[in-house]
């Protein structure tokens, strides 16, 4: 998107792009980082270049980004571009006693807590931990009070299951279809609104250095 003015239904449009925080370093691991304030990795600084590049030619004019440093690296970038503003709605969900084990380790140390995750993913919650519910809560209340009524181009860094609810209020999904929206690491949304639609642009892109983004 370039800075041109676009128009839906007659209406002047803004976007509002999501990003997922780029690889981490322990993503081999494939664990539940939550609220660990994990690094990047090699590729995940990389990554963070990439995504700088591919957006520092377009109309952002605020930066909001999540405490949690595997996303603070990227929105550091941007201060140099426009006003960034770090807004702890935007940490990643806290999943208590599933954090730093992956699924495996779960079934094997709290088999009841996996099967009641499977059964109700969006409002259940682990002990010392969030639901999508309480996530929901955090997302909505940014929604209202930095998105309605904001007539410009603006970029959210956040993870991937902060993401998953902005994409699911914004689509009007189902709750307990939070799980079926992929997120990969470095991946971009971009949403386009005239603060009443919201029209979809791309889901789970890739950075494309040449002007696009791909699924």
């Amino acid at each position: 998107m370039d800075k041109k003015l676009n128009y839906l239904f007659g209406k002047r449009t803004h976007n509002v792009y999501i990003l997922r925080h780029p690889e981490v370093e322990n993503y081999e691991k494939n664990v539940f980082n939550g609220t660990i304030d994990v690094g990047l990795s090699k590729r995940g600084y990389r990554q963070t270049d990439e995504l700088f590049e591919f957006f520092k030619g377009r109309n952002i004019s605020r930066v909001y980004s999540s405490p949690l440093k595997r996303c603070m690296v990227v929105a550091e970038k941007f201060k140099c571009l426009c006003d960034v503003r770090i807004d702890n709605r935007l940490r990643e969900r806290g999943f208590g006693i599933f954090e730093s084990l992956n699924w495996s380790e779960i079934e094997k140390i709290y088999p009841e807590q996996a099967k009641a995750f499977l059964e109700d993913p969006f409002y259940y919650k682990p002990e010392g931990g969030e639901s999508f519910y309480n996530v929901e809560l955090r997302v909505r209340n940014f929604i209202k009070k930095e998105l309605n009524g904001f007539d410009r181009d603006v970029l959210i860094i956040a993870h991937g299951g902060v993401n998953r609810v902005f994409i699911a209020n914004f689509l009007g999904m189902e709750r307990n279809f939070v799980l079926r929206v992929s997120q990969d690491y470095a991946c971009i949304n971009h949403f386009q609104t005239d603060g009443d639609f919201i029209l979809v642009k791309l889901l789970n892109g890739k950075v494309c250095l040449n002007g696009g983004g791909n699924g």
